[in-house]
């Protein structure tokens, strides 16, 4: 048998080589950085979003919602009860046309199928599935899952919420995150408003998500406070005002 001995700087050659292919093909499989305020502002001008999610902005913030987000382009991102398409839309038109959004409805949604007829987006497909499935495929498939002004609807839907937010867990990748956003309820009531008044305890929310294995990493309701909000209305009947609201980024680990 004969061994071939290499030179040092051969051997330096060859390493260099290795390493320089693996951080390439990692870069090219990363998300790239997130987008700028400019970029942020194009993106909620964009001519593909109808004229009610306009109308709608003013109460639901776009803006200051993808600055929390910081979406990244390439990115893949579920959004859970997806309703219309409202948030699934500007999530797609910010990861790009290298990144992918699945707005997932537990049934069909006729007002997401017209939006994606009127404007076909081929990185943002609707899917159908119960809430304890979420999504086929594969573990540690998503970048980012966001449930927004939903949770308290999933809570009063799910058979069994633990389940489903550990199916939730078991989507994200390590290190990707998790997004919830809802209409706050007074402290201590917990889940008991889910139904009544369509709100939740931010403080149930995170004992929900922390049970299953998220950790916290920011939190913010600075953008959706409303100090004229008693939360003892129901959120869906403020008369000329807005619940007011909180949102969470977890993560991963």
């Amino acid at each position: 048998m004969k061994f071939f001995k290499l030179a040092t700087y051969e051997i330096y050659f060859l390493l260099s080589a290795a390493i320089n292919l693996i951080f390439t093909s990692l870069i090219i499989s990363m998300p790239v950085n997130a987008q700028t305020l400019g970029e942020q502002q194009q993106i909620i001008q964009s001519p593909v979003r109808t004229e009610q999610d306009r109308e709608m902005d003013t109460k639901r913030k776009p803006l200051e919602m993808l600055n929390f987000l910081q979406i990244k382009s390439g990115m893949k991102v579920l959004d859970i009860f997806s309703g219309a398409g409202y948030t699934a839309q500007l999530l797609a038109i910010a990861v790009g046309p290298n990144g992918q959004v699945v707005a997932m409805n537990t049934k069909p949604n006729t007002a997401l199928q017209q939006r994606l007829l009127a404007h076909p987006q081929s990185n943002l497909t609707p899917a159908v599935s119960d809430l304890i499935a979420i999504s086929d495929g594969a573990s540690n498939q998503f970048d980012m899952i966001t449930i927004v002004n939903s949770y308290h609807d999933m809570v009063n839907a799910s058979p069994d919420i633990i389940a489903t937010n550990k199916r939730i867990y078991d989507l994200v990748k390590p290190g990707g995150l998790l997004i919830v956003r809802d209409h706050a309820a007074k402290e201590g009531v917990g889940k008991s408003v889910t139904k009544t008044l369509h709100r939740i305890d931010p403080v149930s929310v995170l004992a929900d998500f922390e049970y299953v294995g998220f950790k916290k990493i920011n939190a913010s309701d600075d953008f959706l406070k409303n100090a004229q909000d008693t939360k003892e209305v129901h959120s869906n009947q403020m008369q000329g005002s807005q619940p007011e609201g909180f949102i969470y980024k977890f993560m991963k680990q």
